[in-house]
C-alpha cells in the first residue's frame, strides 16, 4: 500500500518554498581557486583566525580590511570564508562585484545572508519563515527591517554555542552611485545594527578606502580596522613567494625549460612589484600571451614600469602598456574594441564569447574571438568557453574613467553611457528578432483558463535572448537624452508586437519587474509628437 508523504516532509518542502521568497544572490559565495598562494599572508590570517574564534563579548565585531585595489583583499576574503567553512563557523559570505547584477549593490545582501542562516538550524529557518508567513512585503522592504526581521530577532532567539562568520567582499563596489540613500542605509547597520547581534557574530569584511568607511572606522570602537602596508617586509615577502609561483607555473604551462625563471629576473620583477599582487597577476596573464616570455618580462620590467607610483598609477601604466600592443591602426579592431569592450563594461550580467557574437555580430567587420585575443590577459572565459570577464575591477576603472584624461590613453576610453544605449538596442531588436510563439512553452496566457496548468517553464532560451529579457529595461532606461530614432522605433515594435511574449518568458523566471521604469522613461525621454502611439501602448499593457 503507498503512503503521503510524512508531515515532516511536507513542512520541509513548505518551508524552502517560503523562504524561495527572499532574493538569493547566485554566484556571490566564497570561491576555492581565488584563495591566497601557498605560504602567503600567514601571520595576517593567523590574526584573522585569531579574532573570528575569539568568542567574547569584548572582542570586536567587524574585522574590517581596507585598502587600495591590487593589493590582494579578495583573496584573503576568499581564504578566509574557506577556512571558516571547514571549520563550521561559516554562516554566509558574499561577494560584491560591480560587472554582475545582484551583485553590484546591496539589495540581495541582507536576504542573502538571511536564507544562509534558515540553512544553519531548522528552528532558524522556522522562525524566519513565520516572519515571512506574517508579511511577505519584508523579502523587498528597506534594509533597516531586513536586518532587524530576518537577521536580528531570530538570532537573537537562538543559542549559538560557536562563533558565527559573516564575510563580505569588496563593499566599495555596493555603491549605487553618489547619495545612494540604500548604500547609506547598508553603512548604518554596519554602524548602529552590527552591535546588537549575539556576542558570537563576527562579519569580516573588506573594501577600498571611501571616506564614508573612515567615519565608520574612527567612530564605532566594534570596528577592528586593518589595512595592508604593501611595502612592509611580510607583504613584499609574500610578493616574492607569489611572483616564484606565478613564473613557475608560467614554465609548465609554456614548457620553457630548467632554467626558467631566470632568479636575477625573477628578483627584479618582484621589485618592481612594490607590493602589488595584482600587478603581478596582470604581468603574469601578459607575458604568458606572448612568444618570449623572458624577453617581454625583461623588457617590460626595464621600460615600461615606472617604480614610485600611487597604485592605481602604477596598473594604469601597465594597462596602457598592454593596450598598446594592440593593432589601432587597423579601423576592423578599433571599431570591435569599441563595441565589444563596451558591451563587456556595460553588461549587467557576464555574457559568453557567442552570446556576444550573437548579439554584436551584425556591427562588426572581425569576430568577437578574434577582438578579444590580444586583450585576453585581461580577461578571462576566453578559453573556457564560459562568461568573459575582466580580471580586475581596476582595468574597468581605468577604461571607462581615468583613460580619457591622459592624451595617451584617450584612444583606449570607453564611455560606458555610449555603450549601455548600445546594449539597449541590441537587446531590444534581439527581442523582435527572435521572440516568437514558435518558442516551447509560449502561449499560455492565450490558453483556455479551464486548462491552463500555471506557469510553464520556457525551453529552448538562447544565453543571449535570456540576456535581453532579463536586462532590456535595465539598458533602456539608462539611455540619456536625445534617444536615437532607431532605438525610439525598435522600442515601438516591441510594446506593440512582443510585449505578451515578453511577459509570459519573464514571468516563467520567477520575475517579472513590470514596465513602470519604462514608462516613466519615455515620460522624460521621448517626444510624443514623435511617437504618439508609444504612450498608449504602454499605458495599456502596464
Amino acid at each position: 500500500m503507498l503512503s503521503g508523504p510524512s508531515s515532516h516532509t511536507v513542512r520541509k518542502v513548505n518551508l524552502k518554498s517560503t523562504l524561495d521568497f527572499l532574493p538569493y544572490a547566485e554566484g556571490a559565495s566564497w570561491n576555492p581557486t581565488l584563495i591566497c598562494s601557498p605560504e602567503t599572508r600567514v601571520a595576517l590570517l593567523v590574526d584573522i583566525s585569531k579574532w573570528a574564534t575569539n568568542a567574547t563579548a569584548n572582542t570586536e565585531r567587524i574585522f574590517w580590511l581596507c585598502d587600495v585595489a591590487g593589493s590582494g583583499k579578495s583573496a584573503i576574503a576568499h581564504t578566509v570564508a574557506q577556512q571558516c567553512r571547514a571549520k563550521g563557523l561559516l554562516i554566509s559570505s558574499f561577494f560584491f562585484d560591480r560587472e554582475i547584477s545582484g551583485r553590484n549593490g546591496p539589495r540581495t545582501l541582507l536576504s542573502t545572508i538571511a536564507r544562509d542562516l534558515a540553512g544553519l538550524n531548522p528552528a532558524l529557518a522556522e522562525d524566519i519563515v513565520a516572519v515571512l508567513e506574517e508579511d511577505r512585503s519584508i523579502a523587498s522592504a528597506p534594509l533597516t527591517r531586513q536586518f532587524e526581521e530576518l537577521i536580528l530577532k531570530p538570532s537573537s532567539r537562538y543559542t549559538f554555542t560557536k562563533p558565527a562568520i559573516i564575510v563580505i567582499d569588496a563593499l566599495d563596489e555596493a555603491d549605487e552611485g553618489q547619495g545612494s540613500e540604500i548604500f547609506t542605509e547598508l553603512l548604518d547597520i554596519f554602524s548602529n545594527q552590527v552591535p546588537k547581534l549575539p556576542e558570537m557574530f563576527r562579519i569580516f569584511l573588506t573594501s577600498r578606502p571611501k571616506r564614508e568607511f573612515d567615519e565608520i572606522h574612527s567612530q564605532h570602537d566594534h570596528v577592528q580596522l586593518r589595512s595592508i602596508d604593501i611595502h612592509a617586509h611580510a607583504n613584499l615577502n609574500d610578493i616574492e613567494i607569489y611572483v616564484q609561483l606565478k613564473l613557475k607555473e608560467i614554465g609548465r604551462r609554456g614548457k620553457l625549460g630548467e632554467n626558467w625563471p631566470d632568479q636575477s629576473l625573477a628578483k627584479e620583477f618582484t621589485g618592481t612589484a612594490e607590493g602589488l599582487f595584482i600587478w603581478v597577476s596582470t604581468v603574469c596573464n601578459y607575458i604568458h600571451t606572448t612568444i618570449d616570455p623572458k624577453e617581454e618580462l625583461r623588457h617590460l620590467i626595464s621600460q615600461r614600469s615606472p617604480q614610485g607610483l600611487p597604485a592605481e598609477e602604477k596598473m594604469d601604466e601597465l594597462y596602457i602598456t598592454i593596450l598598446k600592443t594592440c593593432n589601432w591602426r587597423d579601423n576592423a579592431f578599433v571599431q570591435g574594441y569599441g563595441l565589444v569592450m563596451g558591451s563587456i563594461m556595460a553588461a549587467k550580467s557576464p555574457l559568453s564569447v557567442m552570446a556576444l557574437q550573437s548579439l554584436l555580430g551584425n556591427s562588426l567587420k572581425w569576430p568577437v574571438e578574434r577582438i578579444l585575443q590580444p586583450l585576453r590577459s585581461l580577461l578571462s572565459g576566453l578559453i573556457a568557453a564560459g562568461p568573459v570577464r575582466i580580471l580586475h575591477q581596476s582595468f574597468r576603472d581605468f577604461v571607462t574613467i581615468r583613460a580619457e584624461i591622459s592624451p595617451d590613453s584617450r584612444q583606449f576610453f570607453l564611455c560606458i553611457k555610449t555603450c549601455n544605449q548600445h546594449m539597449a538596442l541590441q537587446c531590444i531588436e534581439k527581442l523582435n528578432k527572435e521572440l516568437t510563439d514558435d518558442i516551447v512553452g509560449i502561449g499560455y496566457l492565450e490558453a483556455d483558463e479551464k486548462v491552463l496548468p500555471g506557469i510553464p517553464e520556457i525551453h529552448d532560451i538562447t544565453e543571449e535572448l535570456l540576456y535581453a529579457c532579463k536586462f532590456w529595461i535595465d539598458h533602456t532606461v539608462g539611455v540619456q537624452s536625445p534617444v536615437p530614432n532607431e532605438l525610439t522605433t525598435a522600442l515601438h515594435d516591441l510594446l506593440s508586437t512582443r510585449l505578451v511574449l515578453w511577459i509570459e518568458v519573464i514571468s516563467s523566471m520567477g520575475r517579472f519587474p513590470g514596465l513602470w521604469e519604462v514608462y516613466k522613461w519615455c515620460q522624460v525621454r521621448i517626444k510624443y509628437s514623435l511617437l504618439p502611439s508609444l504612450n498608449l501602448i504602454i499605458i495599456s499593457r502596464c
